[in-house]
């Protein structure tokens, strides 16, 4: 990862105020210095980080979830990339990989916006060529970006996998969408996730694993049929629009017409798209497509989530297909994980020597009362943000019909900034958590009808 080391002596040793009440600038810089440091940043970064905060007169939480919404201290000037697209390098936080990314910057950019940001995964297979992963990408961007910057305001990536799109994959996305953060004004909760063929199957696993990192995602012609893998109901987590063709191969137009029954008998609010045709990119989908991203920002304070995962939830090994070289994932230092669905987190529980599949269906009335149905969940963390809630009032949670909470709950400020520095996410904010033991199983029967 390439770290910043703007600001790393006056933010973690001594922190001094820059001038004046609350300078903006200062205020950027000092959050950048923060977040760009990243996995590397020392223990205490965060206190000091609210010390110095505090003396630019940033200290409140209204305050500092306003710096962190707001503009990097400065960008790259890409005036003379408008209406191109460039290849540039990307290093994978979680796994020795290096590659590639295709950037496509419309005509109209103007550096004043916030941008929205489309991954685009493009197919072909899990052990590729460099250039041959190069080459398709390029054709990939090629039919998306004009389609969907006529539509939406966006920046639009491609990155280039060799390693398809599976572990490794998960973390060349997020390490390329990182990247463009720091030359884009990014709007964090309009980031959304496309592909088609092996790039359709990223889109549906970004659903399944990552759905609080998109705002929407759109799976051209790939899938399977999740309600047979008993994984469909992650879907609830984020909108999704999958497109595929009448005459797909590999089942795939079987297995999304599998998908859409399920969905449509249980209320999952997904759209199914089908086409005329085969295996290939429907250019007619991808106006509708933009205008479905258009309409669908980021939700993380929505009143219903679920999760039904196994294992131990957390990127600790690659597919190890044959022909690649031995890869080094950094599962400690640099964790790519997927134990959490916007506002709740469970620990992994091991039954016997392997980790469970837990399974749990969580809603919040906006009252402040919070309702949660799990099976072999041992540690539970809710997150609370005022849009959830009224935090200066009373909040219950009740797990498996035993009520494990019932109080006020403490404003920490330093929980967003740390999911903001962890996940490089700087729309991820929530003010307070409850942490919660649980002793209780009860299979969740997920109403998502409700």
């Amino acid at each position: 990862m390439r770290v910043s080391t703007v600001l790393t002596a006056a933010l973690f040793l001594t922190p001094v105020a820059i001038g004046g009440a609350q300078d903006e600038d200062a205020v950027a810089a000092l959050i950048d210095g923060y977040i760009d440091q990243r996995f590397e940043a020392p223990d205490g970064a965060t206190e000091a980080l609210l010390k110095a905060l505090a003396q630019e007169g940033t200290e409140s939480p209204e305050d500092i979830e306003t710096a962190l919404r707001s503009r990097r201290a400065a960008y790259a000037d890409l005036s003379a990339l408008a209406g191109k697209t460039t290849a540039h390098d990307v290093d994978c936080y979680h796994v020795d990989y290096a590659t590639k990314f295709l950037m496509y910057v419309p005509k109209d950019y103007d550096p004043s916006k916030f941008y929205s940001v489309v991954v685009v995964g493009h197919g072909g297979n899990s052990s590729m060529s460099a250039g041959r992963a190069m080459g398709t990408a390029k054709q990939y961007l090629a039919l998306y970006a004009p389609k969907v910057c006529a539509t939406m305001d966006a920046i639009v990536i491609a990155p280039a996998s060799e390693r398809g799109w599976g572990p490794i994959g998960y973390s060349l996305c997020f390490s390329a969408i990182s990247e463009v953060k720091r030359m884009v004004p990014v709007d964090p909760d309009r980031i959304y996730i496309t592909g088609q063929s092996m790039g359709g199957h990223l889109a549906y696993r970004a659903a399944l694993l990552f759905p609080d990192a998109f705002g929407a995602v759109s799976p051209h012609s790939g899938g399977y049929d999740f309600a047979e893998k008993g994984s469909i109901g992650n879907l609830l987590n984020v909108p999704g629009m999958s497109v595929f063709g009448s005459s797909e191969p590999y089942g795939i137009n079987g297995d999304n017409k599998k998908n859409e029954a399920w969905g449509k008998a249980h209320g999952l609010g997904w759209t199914f798209v089908e086409k005329d045709g085969g295996h290939t990119i429907y250019q007619d989908a991808l106006a509708p497509m933009a205008r479905f991203f258009e309409e669908n920002p980021r939700d993380l304070y929505r009143d219903r989530v679920y999760l039904r995962h196994g294992g131990t939830m957390l990127f600790e090994k690659t597919w190890g297909i044959k022909g690649w070289p031995e890869h080094v994932v950094r599962s400690k230092e640099r964790p790519l994980k997927w134990n959490r669905k916007h506002w709740v987190e469970v620990q992994p529980w091991m039954d016997g020597e392997k980790a469970a599949v837990q399974e749990l269906y969580a809603t919040h009335d906006g009252e402040g009362k919070i309702t949660v149905t799990c099976q072999k969940v041992r540690r539970l963390t809710v997150y609370l943000h005022p849009e959830m809630m009224d935090l200066a009032e009373p909040v219950t949670v009740s797990v498996n019909g035993e009520q494990l909470f019932s109080g006020t709950v403490s404003v920490d400020p330093a929980i967003m900034l740390n999911d903001a520095r962890e996940l490089d996410d700087r729309g991820r904010i929530y003010w307070a958590k409850i942490d919660l033991d649980v002793e209780t199983d009860k299979a969740p029967k997920i109403p998502l009808t409700d």
